[in-house]
């Protein structure tokens, strides 16, 4: 998960939290005074009830009914009921016969009042004794509108809370996308920075945020890598003129040398030894030299159109001269019907020498039998497909084959030096494609080269 998301995330949930600890504090805040302000109502009406029951008071029940009923509306379900007895134990033994439990009589008739709540319905108890009588009036009711009240006030905390989250996330999105907006813009400027135009440079600013530092971190790197690669550019410049001019001296001395019919029969054979190792390592050193400059020096290639199955015709016609009994067959049965997915940007000259590599491999390790050539294209690139018959790649080698040097186990019997495939896959890197390799031992390799197309 990217860390923008991550930021997103966590300020949705940490904010929500605490949303969420408010509203919580909110309603039990309220439920508490609810249940006390109905507790406080129904307690007024039970002391009025219960005082209306002594004896002394007979004569003003009627008063009491009065003002109970003029500025005391009854509450949902309520209900008087009275305990009346010389002892507490009759008491006691009567509400217990009431279903009324045990603690809530005992508090009533120790602290003159008592609570209790079960179900939906408050109960409330009131004890008053004179010299003669003990009255107990217990009062329940049922909280209509205060649970009504609550439920209203539950619902509209869910409410909240769900508008609060889904703002919280868009919020916490926005700040995100504004926060993380200048290191996308890094990661969008280092992405086009390539071995060809390692020139360029990150806006540095003039913060001194953490922004800033990981901007001139990486125009030091890209400093320090510039220089390291014009140095490698120098050395492989000097290197080809250097290295070719005695390599073709010597060639030529031996060739020169053999061209005399009076050389003894030793004699001639190490000349044309000499000729035929300088031949090989001009070879070698020519793969050296492309392997190297294809690593890094794209910047002095000159890409221009190139149609791919033009390409293809130039590439077989030159294994063809290599491969003169080779079995190469071309697949243009799956050419777009969209001609423009034909064409890519791109340097004829070291495609061509990518191309024949692959061409070169399958026909050198499939012996005499077929190997095929499809091209085809899909929505981005386009896709070029060597496939042979020959002896495969060990399962287990198959992640080096492009490693400089590197030789599959199964072929020593054939020359090669481990440069082809590793200079093809820098030429079409340099291209924007990609290289993918399939093989079966003593089936066969399939290599498919993609390279988009011009958009």
């Amino acid at each position: 998960m990217k860390i923008q998301n991550k930021i997103t995330l966590l300020f949705t949930l940490l904010s929500g939290t605490i949303i969420l600890l408010f509203c919580t504090f909110i309603y039990l805040f309220t439920s508490t005074n609810v249940r006390e302000s109905f507790y406080h109502r129904l307690e007024v009406r039970s002391e009025i009830a219960a005082h209306s029951e002594l004896p002394q008071n007979n004569n003003k029940i009627e008063a009491y009914n009065e003002v109970k009923n003029k500025y005391l509306k009854n509450l949902p379900a309520e209900t008087h009921r009275k305990f009346e007895t010389a002892t507490l134990g009759a008491i006691i033994d009567e509400t217990r016969a009431a279903d009324l439990p045990t603690d809530f009589i005992t508090e009533a008739l120790t602290k003159g009042k008592s609570r209790y709540f079960s179900t939906d319905t408050f109960y409330v108890a009131t004890f008053l004794e004179n010299k003669q009588h003990k009255i107990l009036l217990v009062s329940s009711a049922v909280d209509e509108s205060g649970f009504e009240e609550l439920n209203s006030l539950q619902r509209i905390i869910g409410i909240g809370f769900g508008i609060a989250l889904l703002l919280l996330f868009t919020l916490g999105r926005l700040f995100a996308n504004i926060v993380f907006k200048p290191v996308r813009e890094i990661i969008k400027k280092v992405n086009i920075i390539e071995a060809n135009n390692l020139h360029l440079r990150l806006e540095e600013g003039n913060g001194n945020d953490e922004v800033s530092d990981l901007s001139v971190t990486f125009n030091s790197m890209l400093n320090r890598l510039e220089t390291t690669f014009e140095l490698q550019n120098n050395f492989v410049s000097n290197a080809s003129h250097e290295l070719k001019t005695p390599l073709t001296v010597i060639a030529g001395e031996a060739e020169l040398a053999l061209g005399k019919s009076d050389q003894p029969e030793t004699m001639r054979l190490a000349l044309e030894k000499i000729t035929a190792e300088s031949g090989r390592l001009e070879q070698l050193m020519n793969g050296l030299l492309s392997l190297a400059q294809t690593g890094f020096d794209g910047k002095k290639l000159k890409f221009e159109e190139v149609r791919i199955d033009e390409l293809i015709l130039r590439v077989k016609m030159a294994a063809n001269r290599i491969f003169q009994h080779n079995k190469i067959e071309v697949d243009y049965d799956h050419l777009p019907d969209d001609e423009e997915k034909l064409y890519m940007m791109g340097n004829p000259g070291t495609l061509k020498v990518a191309l024949l590599n692959v061409l070169i491999n399958a026909c050198k390790y499939s012996g005499e039998q077929k190997v095929e050539v499809k091209v085809q294209a899909d929505d981005k690139d386009i896709i070029v497909t060597v496939t042979d018959s020959g002896i495969g790649i060990p399962p287990e080698e198959l992640s080096q084959i492009f490693v400089p040097f590197f030789r599959a186990s199964n072929t020593e019997k054939y020359k090669g030096y481990g440069i082809g495939l590793p200079l093809s896959l820098n030429i079409i890197r340099m291209h924007g494609g990609r290289i993918d390799v399939t093989s079966v031992i003593n089936k066969g390799t399939s290599i498919k080269i993609s390279i988009p197309f011009i958009k």
